[in-house]
């Protein structure tokens, strides 16, 4: 009886932990003139440099699977497109720290959320020299993603969703399914509303 006490003790505990959920966050800037009527048809429009990019692709994929989750159709032979969405994202290192008190490298983007645009050039700092091997580094990345959403015959810009979050991993890869979610989530947000907003995960990483 003790064993089987201990086994279901042990049972329960592992499920608890399976189940406990985690969060992920983001900034989210929502500009649009988004009409409520509107019929929620799309279809994807891709830039010239993602037609034969393997790693947009995926991502597209997972942008249509989180369109239809938020209540939009890809657009068919009976169901024309009324919209189209287009996407880019980027990543780049935000900051450098040198023990917990004295910052190496920050940038200012993150603050500014999108103001000097998507696509920028890496940094650069000259840290061995300034500061000893021995002291602990901590590199955090900025992670950002754009959805744009246009008039499939007029081209006018119907919603620009804007998502940005800082991670400790480099690749945007593991976080680009949550970016998806935090720009559908409440779409559309308050037209020029920025808000941090965050996700509950649940995650079965213990066992």
């Amino acid at each position: 009886m003790i064993h089987i006490a201990r086994s279901v003790l042990i049972s329960g505990v592992v499920f608890l932990l399976s189940a406990c959920a985690s969060t992920f966050s983001g900034q989210v800037s929502s500009f649009h003139e988004w009409q409520p009527q509107m019929a929620k048809i799309y279809v994807v429009e891709r830039a010239p440099d993602q037609e034969n990019n393997p790693e947009y692709k995926v991502y597209e994929e997972q942008l249509r699977k989180q369109l239809g989750l938020s209540g939009f159709q890809e657009a068919d032979a009976q169901h024309p497109a009324v919209m189209k969405v287009s996407m880019a994202y980027a990543s780049n290192f935000a900051e450098l720290q040198v023990s917990s008190m004295h910052p190496a490298l920050y940038d200012p983007i993150w603050r500014l959320h999108f103001r000097r645009g998507l696509y920028y050039g890496p940094y650069w700092y000259p840290y061995p020299s300034l500061y000893p091997s021995d002291l602990s580094v901590k590199r955090s990345y900025l992670h950002q993603l754009e959805l744009r959403f246009s008039d499939a015959q007029s081209n006018k810009r119907l919603a620009d969703i804007k998502v940005s979050t800082e991670q400790l991993n480099p690749a945007i890869s593991l976080f680009m399914p949550d970016l998806l979610a935090l720009a559908m989530q409440d779409f559309p947000l308050p037209n020029g509303s920025t808000k941090v907003i965050e996700l509950q995960k649940a995650t079965k990483e213990v066992k």
